[in-house]
């Protein structure tokens, strides 16, 4: 069963965790998620896109690449993928005096074939067929199915589509000039309609595709009210958007579990730790060593040492 990235609503109520398994076409199996869908939504929030790359970079600098069997931007891309996608895919390649060593494949593109670990890259215009055991595919767990891997941030989606919804209908609100989204109230009697329809043409010029609609009443003298200009969400959005942008950043910020101290990141209401190590220390324990050891399944697929973890080492050497 497929999942489409569509129409918001409740993950609970929603197919998104209906599935059971990837569903096989023509001899492929197909994702269980759109992975369109993630490669777009890594770029739909700076803070979800940002935390994948320190998380990224945070992995990398742990590695010792044996020489010749792993190039280090093989292995950065390899890492990538597995943050955004849950799989991340590299093929076994030999020489011809019988060297083996590792290249990196785009995961978005590789399905697994209906045999016991055959792989293909696939795209619209074409497909290439890998034979059993040349692909080494990485994947994070997924309870549901064990085709394919599902990202740990999976449960945040929600929250990284919502904090960009805010964040462009808060464009289209400083693009409109913050000068739209209220109710002209009249008590004019004498307006035409013509001269009526020339207020609403007006009012309706001041507003962009998208925005706040600006509405007009004239009511012609009979209950004796002053005219006024009454905002209509004007003062209400600002509030609602500072509530929403910071919320969904709660749940992306736990989503990926790093410290805000590490990524830099000043926050309302948070205080620095101070002791920069110690919450090193803990995140490398807690989060980058346990990556490492389940990137050590490489060494078990090739039958040899491709990547090993270095020690841990404290930011500041001089209080090491």
């Amino acid at each position: 069963m497929m999942i489409e990235f569509g129409e918001p609503q409740s993950v609970l109520k929603s197919d998104i965790m209906d599935y059971v398994e990837s569903a096989l076409v023509d001899g492929y199996f197909e994702p269980p998620v759109s992975l369109e869908g993630l490669a777009k939504t890594l770029r739909a929030n700076a803070m979800h896109s940002s935390a994948i790359y320190a998380k990224r970079n945070m992995v990398s600098a742990t590695l010792e690449l044996i020489k010749g069997k792993l190039s280090k931007r093989d292995c950065n891309r390899w890492l990538f993928d597995f943050g955004v996608f849950g799989n991340a895919y590299l093929l076994r390649v030999v020489n011809g005096l019988g060297d083996i060593s590792f290249k990196h494949l785009p995961a978005m593109y590789m399905r697994r074939r209906e045999k016991v670990d055959c792989y293909s890259y696939k795209t619209e215009s074409q497909t290439i067929d890998y034979k059993e055991g040349q692909v080494f595919h990485l994947m994070e767990y997924d309870v549901t199915q064990e085709i394919y891997g599902i990202p740990q941030y999976f449960a945040s989606l929600s929250s990284v589509w919502l904090n960009e919804d805010a964040t462009l209908f808060r464009r289209k609100y400083y693009l409109n000039g913050a000068h739209s989204g209220f109710l002209l109230y009249m008590n004019n009697p004498n307006l035409t309609d013509d001269q009526e329809k020339e207020i609403i043409a007006k009012l309706n010029s001041a507003k962009g595709l998208g925005n706040f609609k600006n509405m007009f009443i004239n009511g012609k003298g009979k209950d004796g009210e002053k005219p006024e200009l009454i905002p209509v969400g004007q003062l209400d959005a600002k509030d609602e958007f500072s509530k929403m942008k910071n919320v969904t950043t709660g749940d992306i910020l736990s989503a990926h579990r790093i410290p805000l101290d590490l990524m830099s990141i000043v926050r309302e209401g948070f205080s620095p730790v101070g002791d920069l190590n110690k919450v090193d220390k803990m995140f490398y324990k807690n989060e980058i060593k346990p990556i490492g050891e389940i990137l050590l399944e490489l060494n078990d697929f090739a039958g040899f040492e491709v990547i090993k973890l270095k020690e841990y080492e404290n930011l500041n050497v001089a209080e090491a």
